[in-house]
């Protein structure tokens, strides 16, 4: 059998892993340095009370009863010649074809204090250290914060600092604590959701500001201390900064340069069939493709990738890489969102939050099993409280 060899347990991995499942002509080995698949797009659901089970699926459960081979480690170095990956735990791999869909990390472009003093929104191990710290500053005795600070005008900075006006006015209710407070978007751009249409932007803008999030453009941070978050025209007193303004490609790409060609944001450069390299393939937010980035893109080059094996097993020429331009749809607060498709028709309101929620269950069921997928879509509606103080 051929030894499909993938790193990364995303969309794209976990796509890929799952199809060529079905085909007894391939050996696949699946290796994730989390036990986890974590579903990023709605880990601010995560932060503000919504259960942890629609965002994060034992890798375990996913592959139960199936041929595929997972390994909790992380590679480290990528042998073309002789075609071995070799892991963090000095384990080594051989393989045929290398599939890397590693999809990105957080970025903070050498700005001071922000690794050590900002909340980070980019894993559930993350996402759960905010909430942690959301909780604790209202039952620990502390002085609560009269700033919370989203830093960042992308999907993931929205969706959070739209949800969290009212999830922290809940929290403060429930502890009976009246000082006000302020969330607030900070956005280098000149607007928010630079790659979306202007006037989609306008209109989640237009909704943030209606919900109290103070929202600044053209601003870009300068620095971060234990208290403060440093601005060109000023500071803002806060002991909480969420960063999700930045974002770069996987480190173990820049670690092989004589084996992959980078473009803009240290993404890899791929030919027409996502091939970087004889024998090794890149997918997901790693390649330097059109519509990268996207959930709904990830999970195409998962399911292109694994007609490509097939072609090359059938010696078939191999099919045209062609993902469809993604649905665009972004919470904004409780049962509110912006959806724009890709003929240009945008829907806002509830009927866009129905929208968002649709597209979730077409993501959840074409990388999941049915029950799997059902349940972690259900969960995406279900209140879950992890702080004593806030139970009734």
């Amino acid at each position: 059998m051929k030894h499909v060899l993938i790193v990364g347990a995303g969309f794209a991995g976990i796509k890929l892993a799952r199809e060529l499942d079905r085909d007894h002509r391939f050996h696949i080995t699946l290796i994730s340095d989390r036990r986890s698949f974590e579903y990023h797009a709605a880990l601010y659901r995560s932060v503000t009370g919504r259960s942890h089970l629609e965002v994060e699926v034992p890798l375990v459960d996913i592959f139960a009863g199936s041929r595929v081979e997972v390994v909790y480690d992380q590679v480290k170095k990528i042998d073309a010649k002789n075609q071995t990956v070799t892991c963090q735990s000095k384990e080594r791999y051989h393989y045929d074809e290398l599939v890397l869909a590693l999809g990105s990390v957080t970025a903070y472009f050498g700005i001071a204090g922000l690794p050590e003093f900002s909340y980070g929104m980019k894993s559930i191990a993350e996402a759960a250290e905010l909430k942690q710290h959301l909780h604790a500053e209202l039952t620990a005795g502390h002085k609560p914060d009269g700033h919370y600070v989203v830093v960042g005008g992308g999907p993931t900075g929205v969706e959070l600092a739209g949800e969290l006006v009212s999830y922290l006015k809940q929290l403060r209710q429930n502890h009976n604590i009246r000082k006000p407070f302020t969330v607030d978007l900070v956005e280098a751009a000149p607007r928010i959701l630079p790659a979306l249409p202007e006037r989609f932007g306008q209109m989640i803008h237009y909704r943030l500001e209606k919900l109290g999030v103070r929202v600044y453009t053209g601003v870009a941070v300068k620095g971060e201390t234990a208290s403060e978050l440093k601005l060109p025209d000023g500071n803002i007193d806060t002991h909480t900064v969420i960063w999700t303004a930045g974002m770069t490609n996987n480190p173990l790409f820049a670690d092989h340069p004589k084996l992959f060609k980078l473009a803009k944001g240290q993404k890899v450069e791929v030919d027409e069939h996502l091939s970087a390299a004889p024998h090794v393939w890149v997918a997901g937010d790693s390649a330097s493709t059109q519509h990268a980035g996207w959930a709904q893109t990830a999970l195409y080059d998962g399911r292109y990738l694994a007609e490509v094996m097939r072609s090359l097993e059938d010696g078939l020429p191999l099919p045209t890489y062609a993902p469809k331009a993604p649905v665009g749809a972004i919470p904004v607060g409780p049962h509110w969102c912006a959806v724009n498709t890709p003929r240009g028709t945008q829907l806002f309101g509830r009927i866009g939050w129905w929208g968002r929620r649709w597209v979730d269950f077409k993501l959840f069921w074409g990388l999941l099993p049915a029950r799997l997928a059902w349940r972690a879509w259900i969960m995406g509606t279900r209140q879950e409280e992890s702080c004593p103080h806030c139970r009734h």
